[in-house]
């Protein structure tokens, strides 16, 4: 049988250097293709369909998450670097600042977005009651939608659920993006009904985690996140001094689920070994900074005397934390969907002490990651002890650590496969000529897709 997926090459092409001028699109276009040759089983003529090039990716965030570096969580982050590296690409966002340096086009500020905030038990009433809600808040992005359009919506499934419809109906796609694996029951819900065009997530342990729940999505995608290498970088200095204390360093949100209290007991056996060290916590309840709840009252009240808590710490002077450390202690004891402080301490030339679970093996796989069972205080005593007492180990897992990150979870790396994704949305798909057979036959459509599982 002729190989018709040999008889055309696919035209994929990104607009990715043009400048957002304004609210509406300068183009789109369509692109036909060679007719193939007709099937030597059924004798049909095949011709492809003309194919839309990716115009503009409008980034959809939760109504809680202002565009913001300061103010912003781990979705905000994403999205901003994503809008850097590519003027094509739009955040959406109930509120932003000029903290991230990006033009005020790439942002399309809607305030009513934080109105679906305050509706109470939202996650409990069915998506088609809320969907005219939804559809009202989002008016101003669904008027500037063309053909070729992309939304792109990151862990709010009833938005995806409620603007599915009249996305399509502008000839867009809609793709979906999780983050975690929050509230399943509400997800199945939305997504039994609506299909996205493609499903991406951060981690394959995360999409093993919901193709249990919802098994009906299709085309999905798995896409590390990345971390930005003018952020994140190591440090001029070279090895540090002999003489110093080695510094282990733990950032992140100070919540029970993420171990900071596996990590101060660590520190606590270390010190009844004699084991010389400094422990820095860098984080807060919540992002941007908040008031001190239970949980960190009685963490800084029965610390040793060598754990400093030092807050919430903006993404610029992050990097300078890092690079101040010797080593990145991971302690979670809840499924981490991936952990994006790993490769940012990596990309800083850090070695990691993180536990096994969730996304973080899958960091682990290249190398610079020591690997820990959850909740085990002997165990991360003994690990971060190897590390602090060889200096040739923690080289030797800065250079893993290093190279890593430079090959495997850089922004760039991540915008890339992004990129071929939402290209092969639109790519043609080869179709029967009507009226020439109604035999069935073999003939297969083109599909394509970087990274599809």
């Amino acid at each position: 049988m002729t190989n018709h997926n040999n008889a055309w090459s696919p035209m994929v092409s990104i607009i990715g250097d043009k400048s957002v001028k304004s609210a509406t699109h300068t183009s789109f276009a369509v692109a036909t293709h060679p007719q193939s040759e007709p099937c030597s089983s059924c004798k049909a003529a095949l011709f492809c369909a003309p194919r839309l090039r990716v115009n503009m990716i409008y980034h959809v965030l939760p109504e809680v998450e202002p565009l913001s570096a300061s103010l912003g969580g781990a979705l905000a982050h994403t999205v901003a670097n994503l809008l850097k590296l590519d003027s094509s690409r739009v955040g959406v966002c109930p509120r932003s600042d000029a903290s991230w340096g990006i033009p005020e086009t790439q942002a399309l500020v809607i305030p009513a977005m934080s109105i679906y905030g305050r509706i109470r038990g939202r996650r409990h009433v069915p998506y088609w009651v809320l969907a005219p809600v939804v559809r009202g808040i989002f008016r101003d992005l669904l008027s500037r939608l063309q053909p070729g359009d992309i939304v792109w919506i990151h862990n709010r499934p009833a938005f995806a659920a409620s603007l599915s419809g009249p996305v399509h109906s502008k000839g867009a796609k809609l793709v979906y993006h999780f983050h975690d694996g929050v509230d399943p029951r509400h997800a199945r819900r939305c997504f039994l009904a609506v299909q996205p065009d493609c499903t991406i997530f951060v981690s394959d342990f995360l999409r093993r985690f919901w193709m249990r729940h919802i098994p009906t999505l299709k085309n999905t995608h798995v896409v590390h996140n990345g971390a930005d290498p003018a952020q994140f970088f190591e440090s001029d200095l070279g090895s540090s001094d002999s003489g110093k204390i080695p510094v282990i360093m733990f950032v992140g949100r100070l919540d029970p689920l993420k171990g900071v209290h596996v990590l101060i007991e660590a520190v606590r056996v270390l010190n009844t070994r004699g084991t010389k060290v400094i422990c820095r916590v860098v984080g807060s309840s919540f992002s941007g900074g908040s008031k001190q709840t239970p949980y960190m009252k009685e963490l800084a009240r029965h610390c040793p005397e060598n754990v400093e808590f030092l807050g919430h710490c903006a993404t610029n002077e992050l990097g300078r934390q890092y690079r101040d450390a010797d080593m990145l202690c991971c302690p979670s004891i809840w499924e981490e969907p991936f952990g994006k402080v790993n490769i940012e301490a990596m990309a800083c030339g850090l070695p990691v002490v993180a536990s096994r679970v969730g996304g973080i093996p899958e960091i682990a796989a290249y190398g610079g990651v020591q690997l820990v069972e959850p909740g085990v205080v002997p165990e991360l005593a003994d690990a971060l002890q190897k590390l602090i007492e060889s200096p040739s180990l923690r080289n030797k897992m800065s250079c893993e650590a290093s190279a890593s990150f430079q090959k495997h979870f850089t922004w760039n790396v991540a915008l890339n496969l992004y990129r071929t994704i939402a290209a092969s949305l639109f790519e043609p798909i080869q179709q029967q000529r009507v009226g020439d057979s109604n035999e069935s036959c073999n003939c297969a459509s083109v599909v394509s897709g970087v990274g599809r599982v």
